[in-house]
């Protein structure tokens, strides 16, 4: 099932923490609504519970005053008292009306009723006898039963408050029960969520650190696609577009590659066969010098069509690397190859060679270590001064073999470190020969030593290259 994404990936962010965060919010307010209705049911209900109690308490020390007055004043035939007695039942029937009005369990208010009957029949006993009768003394001795049923109520309005505590504290447990399963329910909704939305949001995203990772490691076969937001799709397609100009570029290149081997090896051919013919000696008899110039020569054209040969062999050797062909060889042995071919060279700007080598073995590929020896040496051979020296050395340092090229030349500036080994980089330092260097030699030298497992490290002030190796690659 295809997934439909919004336009932008910050309304996917927006839409994920919203949606993580709703469950959430819901259960606050459901939660937050419930424990407002705990308390104002607990306030109504302790407020209420406290009316009834005070009007209770009210109604029993109004209903014992009443029995007392009422006794005194048929007892005494007292007028004052009396009067005080009709001002009493007055209060008591206030008080009974408004203890009525109030939240009362049916028992308790049928409990109220009656008491209000029976002290209005006595009321109105007593005011048909009149204080002066024989009767009135038993009729006002009736009063201590409404006392007692005040009392009653009394007791009954305290016990109403222990039932609205126990009320209270199961519908305070019920609402925290509530709050538990809420929160036992919306987390695992929310995590869900959220690890859907993460699944959402790292699936464009992986798909562009792979898209990237494929071009940092020039694989560029495979198209870059992204499936998400609108904006990372646009984003994966400007990668793809990406892909495909450098797909162009290494097209270019190698066409560029090809067409400039081809414009070399015309006048290489040329050379060649001029150099064959001095060494048939066609063109007349050479003497011992020229022959050994001619013999030279001759060789230099076979290394410089193995150079075209590797220029051309150059792209391709940044997706894979040829097998290495590992053998024994000692050091001085590729040391003096190297040099007995740069002797003409160093003859010209009459430098010598000092060779500091220890004859032990390596076993590594010959060709690549020729390669980065050539280098060095040309290298050295081109900033050192008419008549200098240049000083080659090898030593075992460590279990591994470090060869040292050192010339006295003016040395690496500074701000050429950092692109010294970058392919087609000239430093400043001014070379000499005829030919003006390509900016190959100290890259191809840098991806022969990597590749047979050693380092390179330049040094500071003369010329000095260096190269570690292991004794077995």
């Amino acid at each position: 099932m295809a997934i439909h994404y919004p336009k932008s990936f910050f309304k996917l962010l927006s839409a994920g923490f919203l949606l993580a965060v709703l469950p959430l919010i819901i259960g606050l307010l459901i939660n937050t609504v419930a424990i407002q209705r705990l308390a104002t049911q607990s306030q109504r209900a302790i407020y209420d519970a406290a009316r009834v109690t005070h009007a209770a308490r009210e109604l029993s020390e109004t209903a014992n005053s009443l029995e007392r007055i009422a006794q005194q004043s048929v007892i005494l035939k007292d007028d004052a008292m009396w009067e005080n007695y009709l001002l009493l039942h007055q209060r008591f029937v206030n008080v009974s009306v408004r203890l009525g009005q109030l939240p009362l369990e049916s028992a308790m208010r049928t409990e109220l009723t009656m008491l209000q009957a029976t002290e209005q029949q006595l009321h109105i006993s007593l005011v048909q006898m009149g204080v002066n009768a024989k009767d009135a003394p038993d009729m006002a001795i009736q009063y201590a039963g409404v006392a007692d049923t005040a009392r009653e109520l009394l007791t009954r309005s305290s016990q109403v408050i222990d039932r609205e505590a126990e009320s209270l504290n199961r519908l305070a447990g019920k609402t925290e029960l509530q709050v538990k399963r809420q929160l036992f329910l919306l987390l695992p909704l929310s995590i869900v969520i959220v690890a859907g939305f993460t699944y959402l949001l790292a699936k464009p995203i992986a798909q562009l650190e792979q898209g990237i990772r494929d071009l940092g490691e020039r694989r560029l076969d495979a198209p870059i696609e992204v499936v998400g937001p609108e904006d990372l799709k646009q984003l994966g397609n400007r990668l793809d577009w990406l892909r495909l100009r450098l797909v162009q570029l290494e097209e270019q290149k190698s066409r560029f590659l090809r067409h400039i081997s081809h414009e070399l090896k015309t006048p290489l051919t040329a050379l060649r066969a001029g150099s064959d013919l001095l060494a048939e000696e066609i063109a007349g008899p050479l003497t011992t010098k020229q022959q050994e110039i001619v013999r030279i020569l001759r060789q230099h054209s076979l290394d410089l069509q193995c150079l075209i040969e590797d220029l051309l062999r150059h792209g391709e050797s940044e997706f894979q690397q040829t097998p290495l062909k590992l053998q024994p060889v000692k050091l001085l042995e590729i040391i003096r190859y190297v040099a007995d071919k740069q002797r003409l060279a160093m003859a010209a700007r009459h430098i010598e060679l000092a060779l500091d080598v220890d004859g032990f073995t390596v076993n590594t590929d010959v060709e690549r270590l020729r390669v980065v020896v050539d280098n060095f040496l040309s290298n050295a051979i081109k900033y050192s001064p008419p008549y200098g020296t240049i000083t080659v050395s090898a030593k075992q340092e460590h279990g591994r073999a470090v060869l040292s090229v050192i010339d006295e030349g003016p040395g690496v500036a500074a701000d050429d470190m950092e692109n010294l080994f970058d392919p087609f980089y000239r430093g400043r330092a001014v070379a000499a020969g005829a030919v003006k260097g390509s900016g190959l030699g100290l890259s191809i030298a840098k991806e022969h030593v990597l590749t047979l497992g050693g380092e390179i490290s330049v040094g500071k002030g003369r010329g000095h290259f260096s190269v570690s190796l292991p004794l077995q690659v």
